[in-house]
């Protein structure tokens, strides 16, 4: 959980907040992406896999698209995955700018 205090006296423009917070909330959409893209990859891989166990169930066009959609979920799951890992990495950096930015007010 990210934990701050706010001192209006040290940081007057509070540039390094704002960027801090604008890159938290850029990482909790990301990982909100790929929660939600992780849980339609389920969905629709439960689609194939009862198509592949019951063929006459769905027709096979269905199955095909059930496939290609399976895909391109997975694409931008990974996507999502690895924008989500760059934003925790820019939030650790601004994190650690604002703290030292703190600390230099302290002294």
């Amino acid at each position: 959980m990210l934990q701050f205090t706010i001192n209006r006296d040290r940081d007057p423009d509070s540039a390094s907040l704002r960027r801090l917070l604008e890159a938290h909330v850029v990482y909790e959409r990301m990982a909100a992406a790929k929660k939600f893209c992780l849980a339609l990859l389920a969905f629709v891989g439960a689609v194939v896999w009862l198509g592949a166990m019951w063929p006459a169930l769905l027709p096979q066009r269905v199955l095909d698209s059930a496939l290609a959609v399976w895909v391109s979920l997975l694409f931008f799951a990974v996507l999502a995955t690895v924008e989500e890992w760059l934003w925790h990495r820019k939030v650790a950096r601004y994190r650690d700018e604002h703290q030292a930015k703190q600390k230099e007010g302290d002294g």
